[in-house]
């Protein structure tokens, strides 16, 4: 099958982005969106989102909290939430499974389903046919795109990862040399134009990368600072990638993307893991993520 491939290797060199529908079953689908429901079941709320504001300094301290809660999350499955839906003693305004917006970022090293996708012999094939020698898996999330507006918010800016900026990966992900990161995007329902699938602009992976997010200097209220310019971006050069459920889009680490707002009636749940190719390269010690003595970046070929 290496001849049918090249074509489709060769669009994906071109644009940055290829698109492989149904690439999983349905069922694999189901089994992963059944798996985040019983995980969310079992969710705790974690203590920084607890804190009852009243001093400056308490405020500070939950900001730390939270980062320390985001930066310690490559080795373990955390939970992260849509703005304004937890009052501040922690309770839910709204009902629990609607009010996080991603769970990342370990999930496929410590959850049975999401390892087993993740590592899937058609994944662990892909890479091959991609010419990865040495893949190792950074970071897994499952985005739940959520639609509509708790009450709490009423000015649409707190609505947080509702429309996804454009971006690119390598700008939280870094490497040396760049072209090293890869990421696996895999649509759990229908992602259309109203519920927000992703948007890319065709080419833009080839002219390297103009700001990073970097780890601050330790005791600084932010966690993460971002190096570099932000470029405007012409919106007409956007493309929309809707994809049917089980569709995978893989996306080079450069090539810049984003979401819009879902403004339709129904979610738009993806699972996403990101892949570094491990031979010759270095990754930076700058970046959010770390690996760490329990979860070293784990082989994508097991």
């Amino acid at each position: 099958s290496g001849g049918e491939q090249s074509p489709r290797l060769f669009q994906f060199r071109k644009d940055g982005f290829l698109v492989l529908e149904q690439f999983f079953t349905a069922e694999e689908c189901d089994s992963m969106r059944n798996q985040i429901q019983r995980i969310v079941a079992e969710m705790e709320v974690p203590p920084h989102c607890r804190t009852e504001f009243s001093t400056k300094e308490e405020e500070q301290l939950q900001a730390q909290g939270s980062s320390d809660y985001f930066l310690t999350s490559g080795d373990k499955i955390r939970f992260f939430f849509e703005k304004g839906v937890l009052d501040e003693r922690g309770n839910f305004l709204i009902p629990k499974e609607k009010s996080v917006s991603k769970i990342g970022h370990a999930l496929h090293a410590y959850d049975p389903v999401f390892k087993q996708i993740t590592h899937s012999s058609k994944v662990q094939e892909l890479g091959r046919k991609l010419g990865l020698e040495r893949p190792v898996v950074v970071q897994s999330m499952y985005i739940f795109k959520r639609y509509g507006i708790p009450p709490a918010l009423k000015d649409p800016r707190d609505w947080c990862l509702v429309a996804v900026t454009p971006h690119q990966d390598a700008t939280f992900l870094h490497t040396e040399p760049l072209g090293r990161i890869l990421g696996f995007w895999i649509a759990l329902e229908d992602a259309t134009r109203e519920n927000g699938c992703l948007w890319f602009i065709p080419g833009s992976h080839t002219s390297g990368i103009t700001r990073r997010m970097v780890r601050a200097a330790s005791g600084t209220s932010t966690c993460v600072e971002f190096v570099g310019s932000e470029p405007a971006y012409d919106n007409s050069q956007f493309i929309p990638l809707p994809i049917s459920k089980g569709g995978l889009i893989l996306i080079h680490g450069e090539v810049v993307h984003k979401s819009e707002l879902n403004s339709s009636e129904s979610s738009r749940h993806a699972f996403t893991f990101h892949v570094m190719e491990a031979k010759d390269t270095s990754w930076s010690k700058e970046n959010w993520l770390q690996p760490t003595p329990e979860l070293p970046f784990p082989s994508l070929y097991t």
